[in-house]
C-alpha cells in the first residue's frame, strides 16, 4: 500500500512539472486576435438594413391606419401599432417625459408655465449630456477618450467664441482680436508676478514680529487690492434683458484682528421683470462694489414666479412670518397704488404689483422683512389653484 500511494504522488508531481505556466493562463479579450463581430462592414449592413424594413413596417402600419374606415379598425391598428413600437421602435424614458412635458407646456399659463420651462431646460440639458458621454452608444465609441485627451480645433474655437461673448467681445476683425490676446496675456503675467510676491510675504510674515510684521501685512493688504481691482476690470459679469435691480440694504461689519480691522460689506439685492418674475440675493465682498456684483449674478439664481390677479393686485388676503416678522398683505381696488413700508413696496413693484395694503409687525430687520414677504407671495392661491385643488368652479361672488 505505501508502495503503491508514492507512486501515485510521484506521478502527479511529474504531471504538474511537464505543464507550462502559459499553457494554464485564459486568453483575455484584448489578447484575441479576432476582431469583433459587431464592427465588422457585413453586420454594419446588416443592422442598417434591419432598422429599414423596420421603419418601412411602421411607415404601413401608420398608413393603414390614417386609411381606416370603421373605428374597430382603427382600434386595431392603433393596438399593433403600438406593440410594434414597443417591441422594435423604443422611446428612452427622458424623451417620453419631455413629450408630456412639451404637451403639458401647450395649455398651461402662468406659474405652470414658467415652472415647465425651467424644468424642460433642465431636461433638455441632461439628455443632452446623456448622449454625448453614454459609453453604451455605439456613435460614442472610440470619440469620449479622444475628446478627454486632445480636443478638437472646431470645440476650442467654439469654447473661445462663448469665452468673447461672456466678456462682451465681437468678432469685427483679427486685429482686434490679436489686440485683446495681447492684453489679456500682459494682465496674466501681471497676476503671475503679484501672486509670486505674495507668496513670498506670506512666507516672511510667520517668521517677523513688531513693526517689520506690521509694515509687511500693510504690503500684503495694496498686493491683495491691486490683484482685485486687475481682476474685477477684466470681468463683465451678464445680466438678463427686462430685468431691474434695486439695491435693499449695505451692511458694514468689522473684524478685529492682530494686524489691526479688517472691514467687510453684504448687499441685499432684489430683481424682477415687472411682470410676475421677482427674486432676492444676499452677497460677502470687502468692498462694497465686489458685494454687488456678487449679489447681482445670484439674484438671477434664486427667481421666483407670482401671479398677478387681474395684472395689478394678490388674490386675497394672505399673512407670514419669519422669526420675529410678520408680515400682512391685502388686495387693493385700482388708484388704491401702494401703501407698504420701503422694503416690501420695492419687492411688490418689482414683481408688478400696483395696487396693494401691507403691515409689518414686530422686527424690521430688511432680510428677514423680504424673506417673510416672499414667503407670502409664495403662499396665495389663484382661483385656478383652488379650483384644482376641490374640482369645482371658481366664480366671483358678485355674480351669484
Amino acid at each position: 500500500m505505501e508502495r503503491k500511494i508514492n507512486k501515485d504522488k510521484m506521478g502527479r508531481n511529474t504531471n504538474n512539472n511537464n505543464v507550462r505556466d502559459w499553457d494554464l493562463e485564459i486568453p483575455t479579450d484584448d489578447e484575441t486576435d479576432e476582431d469583433d463581430d459587431r464592427f465588422t462592414e457585413d453586420a454594419i449592413r446588416k443592422r442598417a438594413e434591419l432598422h429599414d424594413k423596420k421603419c418601412q413596417r411602421h411607415e404601413d402600419l401608420v398608413r393603414n391606419f390614417t386609411n381606416a374606415e370603421t373605428f374597430e379598425e382603427a382600434y386595431k391598428c392603433m393596438v399593433t401599432i403600438n406593440k410594434f413600437e414597443e417591441m422594435h421602435l423604443k422611446i428612452p424614458l427622458e424623451y417620453k417625459v419631455i413629450g408630456e412635458m412639451m404637451n403639458r407646456l401647450r395649455g398651461a399659463t402662468g406659474k405652470e408655465k414658467f415652472m415647465l420651462q425651467q424644468k424642460l431646460h433642465r431636461a433638455l440639458k441632461v439628455v443632452q449630456w446623456k448622449e454625448k458621454y453614454d459609453p453604451n452608444n455605439q456613435e460614442n465609441y472610440g470619440i469620449i477618450e479622444r475628446e478627454e485627451d486632445s480636443p478638437s480645433v472646431k470645440d476650442v474655437e467654439e469654447d473661445k467664441e462663448e469665452f468673447d461673448l461672456m466678456r462682451g467681445v465681437d468678432d469685427d476683425g483679427d486685429d482686434e482680436g490679436d489686440f485683446e490676446d495681447d492684453k489679456d496675456a500682459e494682465l496674466l503675467e501681471k497676476l503671475s508676478a503679484i501672486d509670486k510676491n505674495l507668496e513670498d510675504k506670506l512666507a516672511l510674515l510667520d517668521h517677523t514680529f513688531g513693526r517689520k510684521g506690521r509694515a509687511l501685512e500693510e504690503e500684503i493688504k495694496d498686493l491683495a487690492d491691486e490683484r482685485n481691482a486687475l481682476t474685477e476690470a477684466n470681468t463683465r459679469p451678464l445680466y438678463r434683458k427686462g430685468f431691474k435691480e434695486r439695491l435693499i440694504t449695505v451692511n458694514r461689519t468689522c473684524k478685529v484682528t492682530k494686524g489691526g480691522q479688517v472691514a467687510s460689506f453684504t448687499a441685499l439685492v432684489a430683481c424682477g421683470n415687472l411682470h410676475g418674475v421677482v427674486g432676492f440675493a444676499r452677497a460677502k465682498g470687502p468692498k462694497v462694489p465686489i458685494a454687488l456684483q456678487k449679489a447681482r449674478v445670484k439674484c438671477f439664481q434664486n427667481l421666483h414666479y407670482v401671479e398677478l390677479h387681474e395684472e395689478h393686485t394678490i388674490a386675497h388676503a394672505v399673512q407670514s412670518n419669519y422669526k420675529k416678522t410678520k408680515v400682512y398683505l391685502w388686495p387693493a381696488s385700482t388708484r388704491t397704488g401702494m401703501i407698504a413700508g420701503k422694503t416690501v413696496k420695492c419687492i411688490l413693484k418689482l414683481a408688478g404689483f400696483k395696487n396693494i395694503k401691507s403691515k409689518v409687525i414686530g422686527s424690521r430687520n430688511p432680510l428677514n422683512t423680504v424673506k417673510a414677504v416672499f414667503k407670502a407671495l409664495n403662499a396665495i392661491e389663484t382661483p385656478k389653484d383652488v379650483q384644482e385643488k376641490f374640482g369645482r368652479t371658481v366664480v366671483e361672488s358678485y355674480l351669484l
